[in-house]
């Protein structure tokens, strides 16, 4: 549901200010200090004074590292508690998991190598949050490889993302394996275009070897209507993965070809919907909402305040140096984190329960698979199912 990432990100929304008396505690500098909203942590509770922190830790623990720390366990578990609820209300869960793109069947026909870089082209459906996981790439060959490469490409960058090294020891068969690469419609650095996946069938001859076709699906419908119920199911997992995944058969003839490496012109690229190339992957589709909430991290600034406001006041509350400092203050942790009745300030995990539900909200109906009308309390309805 998130890349870790993201944490760094979000330390940014909110700084700590720096204590009136800088020959007490000298300042923390950046990225302590540092602030996007121009708002602080102190701003959550007056509890939270350097000195009053400083005074509750341990000799062996330091003022900055307590609270770098601190920041980066909270915003983790405010996270974690924003996707496990999601997760049950049954938003973000793995749309498609773990699906291969057809069952193999037997071998059809021979493709002849003719100099042409072939492959499976994707475009991940334009819906914020979507995640399109190639667990595994397979390669149904004529002969055994080494170290075949395996080039992806991008639409928007002049040299391959990435190169793969497939190797089987197998003849005439179907052979898998795993890469774990992930499809953004939106990263951060690449957004929208077009992926591709191939081989260059000059280094397939250079081995010896050539792909095999398989006949009963195709890259438009599916699978063939006449193949039988087995078939039919395995039609639906298909289209589940291509309703959030184009996936469309590819070559590049050879005159088109630039140097090895090189993204080609898009435009001489010769779509096919009957042709595999001996492909096949085996795809999840599921959220990632790591960019969506960069993008937005400022919408997150009170979760993430009153989270490390909680966690810092429960070390104070339960430190064994807290007779180090006056009793008010000692009032002032327990009214903060349990709440007071005379003036019906709630305690702070229920505001934080209630930051996090407005967040749901507010993050809720910016399209149907990940981010979805947001369920309000006590109602049944879903999204995703």
């Amino acid at each position: 549901m998130f890349d870790f990432s993201v944490v760094a990100d979000l330390k940014q929304v909110l700084g700590w200010k720096d204590f009136w008396d800088l020959t007490e505690i000298p300042t923390l500098g950046s990225p302590l200090n540092d602030t996007l909203t121009g708002e602080y942590y102190q701003d959550f509770s007056g509890a939270l004074r350097l000195d009053y922190i400083s005074s509750l830790l341990p000799p062996n623990r330091t003022l900055v590292e307590y609270l770098d720390t601190v920041e980066t366990e909270s915003i983790t578990q405010v996270l974690n508690t924003i996707v496990t609820e999601k997760e049950i209300g049954n938003f973000g869960k793995d749309i498609a998991t773990n699906d291969v793109v057809y069952n193999v069947g037997r071998k059809v026909a021979n493709i002849t190598n003719e100099s042409r870089f072939c492959g499976v082209m994707f475009e991940v459906k334009d819906s914020t949050g979507i995640r399109a996981t190639i667990n595994r790439i397979g390669l149904y060959l004529t002969a055994a490889v080494t170290n075949l490469d395996l080039y992806l490409f991008h639409s928007s960058q002049d040299t391959s993302i990435a190169t793969y090294q497939f190797t089987t020891a197998s003849t005439n068969s179907f052979s898998w394996q795993e890469i774990r690469r992930t499809l953004d419609f939106d990263d951060g650095a690449i957004s929208g275009g077009t992926w591709y996946i191939g081989y260059y069938q000059d280094d397939l001859a250079a081995q010896t070897s050539q792909a095999v076709q398989y006949n009963a699906m195709n890259w438009l419908n599916g699978y063939c209507n006449q193949c039988g119920s087995d078939a039919k199911t395995a039609d639906i997992s298909y289209k589940s993965i291509r309703n959030r995944l184009f996936m469309q058969g590819f070559y590049v003839p050879a005159a088109s070809l630039p140097a090895v490496g090189t993204m080609f012109d898009p435009i001489v690229a010769v779509k096919t919907n009957a042709n595999n190339w001996g492909f096949n992957f085996n795809i999840s589709i599921g959220c990632n909402l790591t960019q969506f909430w960069k993008d937005n991290r400022r919408s997150m600034k009170d979760v993430i305040g009153l989270k490390v406001a909680m966690k810092v006041l429960e070390m104070m509350k339960f430190s064994s140096q807290i007779n180090n400092i006056e009793e008010a203050v000692k009032i002032m942790i327990i009214r903060d984190l349990e709440g007071a009745t005379d003036t019906k300030n709630p305690p702070l995990n229920q505001k934080l329960a209630t930051a996090i539900k407005a967040l749901n909200l507010d993050q809720g109906n910016l399209n149907s698979d990940c981010l979805p009308c947001a369920r309000k309390p006590k109602s049944t309805y879903g999204a995703i199912g």
